[in-house]
């Protein structure tokens, strides 16, 4: 049928001709959808509100020799309070990049979809801090697309690393290893793994429950982040949104941390 109407998540838009964009919509039903809004760049275009990143929705296309086009989009929610929050808004571009990166042209995706979805909403109307969502996120990225890390056996013997008293992981092996087999990896706490563990089994809707001390969350960084960067080639760009804004916020405390040392 020419005509369909699909549940999506604005997850890129590119400038086109005078007054066009090309949208990628994350969509419910069919996975990814590059389609064209025409006009929308104008000011009075009824597109224009919908043809913007985050927005969540309903779009009716219009498709004729494999492109597609938005006649009609119908708002559900743009998630607006993440442009009034720098970390929530950088935590949310590097997960918006990240489920854009990989989903896959008119290849339905249900848990990518709601996982970003629900990313979204926590981050726009929780309380849980940015940080957190994004280590539970990452956790869940990983596990959606196919990569979910190996944390209570070692990844390349097989021994059950539950009882042992030191554990490692490697990052190219995906997986936690026993100190026979950790040529090439790093110590962690075995807190660190099963933090990963249960994130991963958390539902979505439960996302906003996890809380992290800041003693683990800088480990949990390293491993889940490291994951991503060895596996995608976009991984680092994706990520850099959200470790861009962190490393802005650790050199301003630095500073005032040395000013304040300088004043004494």
């Amino acid at each position: 049928m020419p005509y369909s109407k699909v549940t999506g998540i604005v997850t890129r838009y590119v400038d086109y001709k005078e007054n066009d964009r090309i949208l990628s919509l994350l969509t419910l039903e069919r996975g990814r959808i590059d389609a064209n809004a025409r006009g929308c760049r104008r000011p009075k275009s009824p597109l224009l509100p919908a043809a913007q990143p985050f927005v969540y929705g309903e779009f009716e296309l219009y498709v004729s020799k494999d492109r597609a086009t938005v006649n009609q989009a119908s708002i559900q929610e743009s998630f607006f309070p993440l442009r009034e929050d720098a970390e929530r808004f950088a935590a949310a571009s590097s997960a918006m990049q990240l489920a854009h990166e990989a989903s896959q042209e008119e290849e339905k995706n249900t848990d990518l979809f709601y996982l970003l979805y629900y990313m979204l909403t926590f981050l726009s109307y929780g309380e849980a801090a940015p940080q957190d969502l994004f280590l539970c996120y990452l956790s869940k990225y990983l596990d959606v697309i196919g990569y979910r890390p190996v944390l209570t056996s070692c990844i390349q013997c097989g021994r059950d690393l539950r009882s042992e008293p030191e554990v490692f992981y490697s990052i190219s092996a995906c997986g936690a290893v026993c100190p026979s087999c950790s040529t090439g990896a790093w110590a962690v706490s075995k807190t660190s793994l099963e933090a990963i563990r249960r994130m991963i089994l958390l539902d979505f809707r439960d996302m906003d429950r996890v809380k992290i001390s800041d003693r683990f969350r800088g480990e949990l960084f390293r491993i889940l982040s490291g994951q991503v960067e060895h596996f995608f080639d976009y991984g680092t760009k994706a990520l850099a949104y959200y470790t861009d804004f962190l490393k802005q916020i650790r050199l301003i405390e630095n500073k005032t941390q040395t000013n304040g040392e300088n004043l004494l």
